[in-house]
């Protein structure tokens, strides 16, 4: 008779193979802790650790507390008060459900567990070690629960010595805490690190002045407050304006139903949203809520809860996309309760004070906005300079229905007809450039603007780049890139290298408003240009778009990569830094801008203007 192979597993090497998928350092086990006491309804938490919580840590509440009975049961495993039957996990409302957190830390660490519950007379102390009960004994305590783990993982040294530095375990303790602050501002929470404070978190009546305890008042004055989706999926929370970045997405924090999630769906929905106003490698600060209705969701995907899976993700995706692209087209909102010290999100509270100040136009100055059908007809706004570039601005009509050959090429805009343009309010901008006053050019290339706040300095080749990428993009969602044909074709010579990569990208050229065809081996005739930038300079434009070819993918398909040709385009297109503006150019170009979305940015996301605050200024001279 064959030996027999397989064998079921003692207990205790049982609950410690669990204790590694739910205790993976201090910091998961110090989170699945605060979880609990959340569950339990603390209005209080404080946690405490020593050398990073590898030697100890202990987190108390004031929660609803344990009986003795129910704290013995607690410390085996798949031991929970959440769930009695499988229906429930379709529809899980608490943030512990399994049952492992106690048992697991308990089968890898010493721990000491002290509970009382409200109407209990006295608490209830439980000493364990290695997942064994060894003592149980009543005890003085308030009401709520205190657990104290010593040596996490002494039984296992295999898994002690995968841990980083004191330092380090600190660090993600820290973070921990930090999400599930975000996520509870309602609640208290303390941090202490070898007997110094890292967070003392007060109650806070909003989210906003949550993130303004632990990020400070900086950061949370540029914030902006978003709310939006329909059922079952609603979304709302803070994000930063469009000219705040940092270099690394530490700073986003995604939470589903109130519990901290790492999704990769939600990342990607933020990407977006920020796509076109953030330099490469930038990110955004992003405090989002994703709500929605408890069975549309499973959290039981992941041992440790970081992950979930949507019933439909396509619905929160877009909900989150188009809520935050919506609320960063127009940022004077959040500019002006910044500004007020009251950016408070109105899913929180009433609206407060009005914002700062509005600017009167100056009548020497303002331009009076034009109808699309008038600025089509009258001189271009940017005069033709001798030279062949740059091109002048120019505001076009409504452009075609789609063609097929949009469709062929994959391009998945918005119909005619359809809100293309969301949340865009030609009244609103941070600021209303037009309306300031104009002081003049610096270097030939900056445009000095006065307000009562301070001084405003406008990069004129960002700022154009945006009004002419918002242009050809509306055209290209509309269905085609309104083409002016070349009074006389231009022929235009290509590398032979090259010529078969960029017959290629004809289709693609053609799309985004170049009426070009092959000519030989290696030659394009050119019979015209979109007509954005007028009838001058194609033929150089066209070849600076051949010579960037190597920055993008050649075939391309979906508006995300389009944005990519177009944002080219209108870098190649747009006045450069070094060109000297007549005041009709620099006052037309303002209006142009504050007629355009996404207007504090310009498409790679560098920020149009910098603003010189006027008690900065001051302060400089000793004022």
């Amino acid at each position: 008779m064959a030996e027999r192979l397989i064998h079921i597993l003692p207990e205790q090497i049982a609950s410690q193979i669990a204790a590694g998928e739910v205790v993976e350092r201090p910091a998961s086990a110090v989170k699945e802790l605060i979880e609990n006491s959340l569950d339990a309804g603390a209005a209080r938490i404080e946690i405490v650790i020593e050398r990073g919580g590898c030697a100890r840590f202990a987190v108390t509440d004031d929660g609803c507390g344990m009986s003795r009975e129910d704290a013995i049961l607690a410390l085996r495993r798949h031991a929970t008060s959440k769930i009695r039957s499988a229906a429930d996990l379709a529809a899980i409302r608490t943030l512990g459900f399994r049952g492992e957190a106690l048992a697991s830390i308990a089968s890898v660490a010493r721990m000491t567990l002290r509970t009382r519950g409200a109407g209990d007379a006295q608490a209830v102390e439980i000493e364990a070690a290695g997942g064994e009960i060894e003592e149980v004994r009543d005890s003085a305590a308030a009401p709520g629960t205190q657990i104290d783990v010593r040596e996490l993982f002494y039984n296992t040294p295999a898994r002690l010595k995968f841990l980083k530095t004191a330092a380090t375990e600190q660090s993600a303790i820290a973070e921990a805490v930090q999400r599930v602050a975000l996520a509870n501002h309602r609640v208290a929470i303390s941090l202490a690190a070898d007997g110094r404070v890292v967070f003392d978190l007060t109650r806070a009546v909003s989210p906003l002045e949550r993130v303004r305890q632990i990020f400070g008042a900086k950061l949370a004055a540029r914030m902006l407050a978003f709310e939006g989706g329909r059922e079952p999926v609603r979304v709302r929370g803070l994000a930063t304006m469009s000219q705040e970045s940092f270099a690394s997405a530490r700073m986003i924090f995604t939470f589903v139903n109130g519990r901290v999630v790492r999704d990769k769906l939600l990342a990607r929905a933020i990407a977006q949203a920020y796509q076109t106003l953030l330099p490469r490698g930038r990110y955004p600060a992003v405090v989002l809520f994703v709500d929605l209705r408890h069975d549309e969701v499973d959290v039981n995907v992941h041992p440790m809860k970081t992950e979930v899976r949507f019933r439909n993700s396509g619905a929160v995706f877009e909900a989150v996309y188009r809520t935050l692209r919506e609320r960063l087209a127009d940022q004077s909102a959040g500019a002006a309760n910044a500004a007020a010290g009251a950016a408070v999100p109105r899913w929180e509270s009433n609206p407060a004070a009005p914002g700062a100040k509005e600017i009167a136009p100056d009548p020497a100055r303002a331009i009076a906005p034009r109808s699309p059908s008038a600025s089509a007809q009258s001189a271009t706004p940017f005069a033709p300079p001798a030279r062949a570039e740059p091109r002048p601005l120019r505001l076009v009509p409504d452009a075609a229905l789609p063609t097929a050959a949009q469709r062929a090429l994959g391009l998945g805009f918005a119909a005619p007809g359809e809100d293309a343009r969301v949340g865009a309010n030609p009244e609103a901008g941070v600021p209303m450039y037009s309306r300031l006053r104009v002081l003049g050019q610096l270097f030939a290339g900056y445009i000095a603007l006065e307000s009562d706040e301070g001084l405003i300095l406008v990069d004129q080749h960002a700022a154009h780049e945006r009004v002419t990428f918002e242009k050809l993009r509306a055209e290209l969602r509309g269905g085609a890139v309104r083409v002016q044909a070349a009074l006389v074709p231009a022929t235009i010579e290509i590398n032979p290298a090259r010529a078969a990569r960029i017959r290629g990208a004809i289709p693609e050229l053609r799309a985004i408003g170049f009426d070009v065809e092959p000519f030989g081996a290696s030659a394009l005739v050119l019979k015209g240009t979109p007509a954005v930038f007028g009838p001058e300079g194609g033929a150089k434009l066209l070849c600076d778009m051949i010579d960037s070819m190597g920055e993008f993918p050649v075939r391309v398909g979906g508006e995300p990569a389009f944005d990519n040709l177009l944002k080219q385009l209108a870098c190649h297109g747009s006045v450069r830094v070094g060109r000297a503006l007549e005041a009709a150019e620099i006052h037309a170009l303002l209006a142009e801008l504050d007629r355009t979305e996404f207007k504090s940015n310009c498409p790679h996301g560098r920020p149009v203007h910098i603003r010189f605050a006027r008690g900065q200024i001051e302060r400089m001279f000793r004022r």
